[in-house]
């Protein structure tokens, strides 16, 4: 099971961000290159819908993303007031 964000140490959340950003990044790279394949296939714009649809699933990882972030800035606000 998923610890939550606030269980974390801030080396785990830092570890978790840059694996989500690089799972993110590979994401939209694939979605890049299957587009630009369909296109010099010239396939029918049917084929296209897929791809076009692409980036709303990678709205899961955007939110965890950011989830992370914001718990790091806590944290790092945090340690800065005390």
């Amino acid at each position: 099971m998923m610890k939550k964000w606030s269980e974390l140490s801030l080396a785990e959340l830092n570890k978790t961000r840059s694996k989500l950003k690089g799972a993110l990044i590979a994401f939209i790279i694939l979605g890049v290159l299957i587009s630009l394949v369909l296109f010099f296939l010239k396939a029918k714009l049917v084929l296209f819908i897929p791809v076009m649809v692409l980036p709303i699933t990678w709205l899961p990882i955007y939110i965890s993303i950011k989830s992370v972030n914001d718990e790091i800035r806590l944290r790092n606000t945090t340690n800065i007031n005390q």
